[in-house]
């Protein structure tokens, strides 16, 4: 089944929901900041995974049940198999682009961490992994896959 092409301004919505157990504090949808597949989809540039595994958002705050002051990080991408497919070019062959077939896999790295009152606090470079939907407006949806 064909996928819309992920582009930039296209925007990522962080949820909150991290695993192992942690609340993010998100950020507004974030837009994708540039798109590097070498063609444009209704003006925009289509994105290649790179495009969203370079994306760094930072800072972002978090807590945990045990640790409720809060604490924060910086999260990157990761594109998972079912977001990315071939997009065949006649004169170019082909390139691999980013589709949305759902949400994008996130890594939260804490570098200040959250704590409580007790004193105790989290491990600074812990990780903790959540998802990321994306938003792809479009008057004329363009396909790949």
């Amino acid at each position: 089944m064909p996928k819309i092409v992920v582009r930039q301004g296209d925007t990522l919505t962080l949820v909150p929901a991290l695993t192992p157990l942690a609340t993010l504090v998100p950020p507004p949808p974030t837009p994708i900041p540039h798109g590097t597949a070498g063609f444009r989809i209704e003006g925009p540039p289509a994105c290649v995974p790179d495009d969203i595994e370079s994306l760094v958002i930072s800072p972002v705050a978090y807590t945990t049940p045990a640790l409720p002051q809060a604490g924060s990080g910086r999260v990157e991408l990761k594109v998972p198999a079912q977001n990315r497919a071939k997009y065949a070019r006649a004169s170019q062959g082909e390139t691999e682009v980013v589709v949305n077939g759902g949400p994008f896999d996130v890594v939260f790295t804490v570098q200040t961490p959250a704590s409580n009152s007790a004193g105790a606090t989290d491990t600074p470079g812990a990780t903790y992994r959540g998802k990321a939907p994306v938003n792809c407006p479009r008057v004329r949806p363009v396909r790949a896959g």
